[in-house]
């Protein structure tokens, strides 16, 4: 019987005057069992984490899930984001799947074994070749906590990852202004090695506009030879050699590759403070009303957002769906 971490999960209702489905709430108890996953291991292994971005804001403004919303955030600081990378393969399980932003053999930078295991996630060259160069890779930079016997599905075209309905878990690093010089050097060198990693033809580019990098040429050339994942290994291992305490915390990719850059104080994420969200509770950073300003501006105004993917389940894995659920109008 399926736990219910929803009110009245198998009824439609109005909420903020958006019509919420039982399929949409089928969804989101789906992602509760996944954030009470997460919770669990990381309260074992004594990890800190926190609700954020739409997670937030909806515990904040709702009291649980956005109404149009169909997806969960937390963030952890990186030492703790890197220790649960750790225990990762240890602790979660099927039905759960861990899903590393990094982890993904790409077909036109090295052979695909002959027989792959289950969990063995690619991206052939027919399928890179129908993504926007910057945005083939499924998430990034972030690891997503997966439950394989759902559907989530926002790669048609891709039929060897994992698609089941997933938790989204960030990283925070360190985010200018910085007082010392040390750690400005070092914000841009993760950030030219975020760029070679997520978007290397920027990189060549601009290097055949003699544009300077402070990366010296070798160390840069080798980097860009190497295979995607070793690339993400070799990014996140520096971004945790060089974590420091600073005044301000956020996403590094918003800088680097997105152009949304935002920060957040330090200071707010002291302590903690648990949010009713549907019906359990999720920590939450004790400014977060100073951090959503951050992030949205007016968050106390409503705005719709479109929802990641077309089609899910709850009830139906990813694996099942066949070619005409996958292209259907």
């Amino acid at each position: 019987m399926t736990e219910e971490f929803v009110e009245n999960l198998y009824t439609d209702e109005i909420r903020s005057g958006f019509l919420v489905t039982s399929h949409r709430k089928k969804l989101w108890n789906v992602q509760i069992g996944l954030i009470n996953e997460f919770a669990r291991i990381c309260k074992k292994h004594n990890l800190r984490w926190f609700a954020f971005y739409g997670t937030l804001l909806g515990a904040v403004r709702h009291k649980g899930f956005i109404p149009w919303d169909d997806d969960s955030d937390v963030i952890m600081f990186r030492p703790e984001y890197e220790k649960f990378k750790k225990i990762a393969a240890e602790e979660i399980q099927y039905p759960y799947f861990f899903d590393n932003w990094y982890e993904y053999h790409v077909e036109t930078e090295e052979p695909l074994p002959e027989k792959l295991d289950p969990n063995y996630q690619y991206i052939t060259a027919e399928e890179l070749s129908k993504q926007n160069p910057l945005r083939w890779f499924t998430q990034w930079p972030s690891i997503r906590l997966r439950d394989s016997r759902t559907a989530f599905l926002e790669f048609p075209e891709r039929k060897h990852i994992n698609q089941g309905i997933f938790l989204d878990i960030f990283p925070f690093d360190p985010i200018p202004p910085f007082e010392d010089k040390n750690a400005v050097v070092n914000f841009v060198t993760a950030c030219e090695l975020m760029t070679a990693t997520a978007a290397p033809n920027q990189i060549y580019n601009a290097k055949s506009q003699n544009v300077k990098f402070l990366l010296k040429d070798n160390i840069l050339q080798n980097f860009l030879k190497l295979p995607y994942r070793d690339r993400g290994r070799i990014l996140e291992e520096n971004l945790l050699k060089n974590f420091f305490e600073s005044q301000y915390v956020g996403g590094l990719h918003n800088f680097c590759i997105v152009n949304r850059p935002r920060k957040y104080e330090l200071r707010d994420f002291e302590d903690v403070v648990y949010l009713p969200f549907e019906k359990i509770e999720i920590p939450a950073p004790i400014g977060y009303e100073r951090s959503l300003t951050a992030e949205y501006g007016d968050w106390h105004k409503l705005v719709y957002t479109h929802q990641h993917a077309k089609y899910w389940s709850a009830d139906i894995p990813y694996t099942e769906w066949s070619e005409i659920s996958w292209t259907r109008n």
